[in-house]
């Protein structure tokens, strides 16, 4: 073996290692594939033999793991104990066939959860059903308050989201409270929760106009729902076409990507939008719809689909078992990249397109005082 491929080889095997320091896998395996074929022209078998078994080392070592620092768009802190106190989340876990054992007794647990599957952060929320008649919603599930103290004890691996039942006669103050007071990055909804359809201009619209002014995203359930004794005729992902028009720079995140049929629904929203999203929350990776994870690698949806998993209803090493199952949906390594971690970073980071900046800045005649 010549001095200068020596060289390239130990500088991959050095690249390779500091990629597993940084828990970013899928690089790992491309550098060791790099080094190896750089062996097999050397026609060095014994080295070939132990670059061949290194690299399978990793591949089984990591099938557990995210092959990136994963960032979950969507998780509950739910332990054990609460869920006996809310009928309509347990009915949930039993929808999702939830064991007692798989279920977090505590924040450390689900820190630990975070740390065997390759999570960095994860967006936790509550959800506020304070204005319910429903007996088994008259406990709201994980208050703003409780969610921002959990954001304060490990705010380097929680970012937090509020809830606000829109039927309270204080939900825009509160929304206000959620980001200025409580300093959490956006809120969340589950129309079905609260029995109102995201559309509804008296109720909901109030709320955007303030996330809008406040510049903040909003994320909402749309598709069918495991929790009980809801209605989903307020979860058609299609009420949030109003919602993309109305308020054309409200960051809108639609959740577990319109799960049980209306997929189609919310990818026709995601496309149309400029600043609606989905996210593949709520669903094992061998039943999400190839039309869905096919849409990531393609320019319409490269930056528009976060991952997420719903924990504690859908685990994350169980959806990175999995996903590295069906051999990660055979996507590009920067598809990767994008979906698990950086579609989340920029949809924080970034402004919102302006659909009427782009045609003023194009020279084209919009009124003064256009907002939709």
């Amino acid at each position: 073996m010549t001095d200068d491929v020596q060289e390239k080889i130990e500088k991959l095997y050095d690249e390779a290692q500091s990629a597993l320091d940084s828990r970013y896998y899928a690089d790992a395996e491309i550098i060791y594939a790099q080094a190896l074929e750089l062996l097999k022209q050397e026609d060095d078998s014994s080295k070939v033999s132990q670059c061949e078994e290194d690299l399978e080392k990793i591949k089984k070592d990591n099938a557990l793991f995210a092959p990136v620092p994963a960032i979950d768009n969507h998780a509950h802190p739910l332990f054990r104990a609460d869920l006996k106190n809310n009928a309509g989340l347990y009915m949930a876990a039993k929808h999702f066939r939830l064991k007692d054992d798989a279920l977090p007794n505590g924040l450390e647990d689900m820190l630990e959860d975070m740390d065997k599957a390759n999570v960095e952060k994860a967006l936790i929320m509550g959800l506020d059903t304070s204005k319910s008649d429903h007996w088994a919603f008259k406990e709201s599930m994980t208050t703003n308050d409780e969610v921002a103290k959990l954001v304060a004890q490990y705010p380097d691996r929680f970012i937090g989201y509020g809830s606000v039942d829109p039927r309270r006669e204080d939900a825009v103050e509160e929304v206000e409270r959620c980001i200025n007071d409580l300093n959490l990055k956006g809120l969340k909804f589950h129309a079905a929760a609260v029995s109102t359809y995201a559309n509804d201009e008296k109720l909901f619209y109030p709320i955007y106009e303030k996330c809008v002014e406040l510049g903040v995203p909003i994320q909402s359930h749309c598709g069918t729902t495991g929790m009980y004794f809801t209605k989903l005729k307020y979860m058609m992902p299609l009420c949030f076409d109003d919602v993309a028009v109305d308020f054309p720079t409200l960051k809108l995140i639609l959740l577990h990507f319109g799960i049980g049929g209306w997929h189609n629904q919310a990818m026709s929203l995601a496309f149309r939008h400029p600043n609606v999203y989905i996210d593949l929350s709520g669903s094992s990776p061998a039943i999400i719809p190839p039309e869905v994870y096919l849409a990531a690698g393609t320019p319409f949806y490269q930056d528009k689909i976060l991952f997420g998993t719903d924990y504690p209803f859908v685990g994350m090493q169980s959806w990175f078992r999995t996903f590295n199952k069906v051999k990660r949906f055979n996507w590009k390594p920067e598809t990767i990249k994008r979906v698990l971690r950086e579609n989340f970073l920029k949809l924080h980071d970034s402004q919102p397109v302006s659909p009427l900046d782009i045609l003023r800045n194009d020279g084209l005649s919009v009124p003064p005082d256009a907002v939709r």
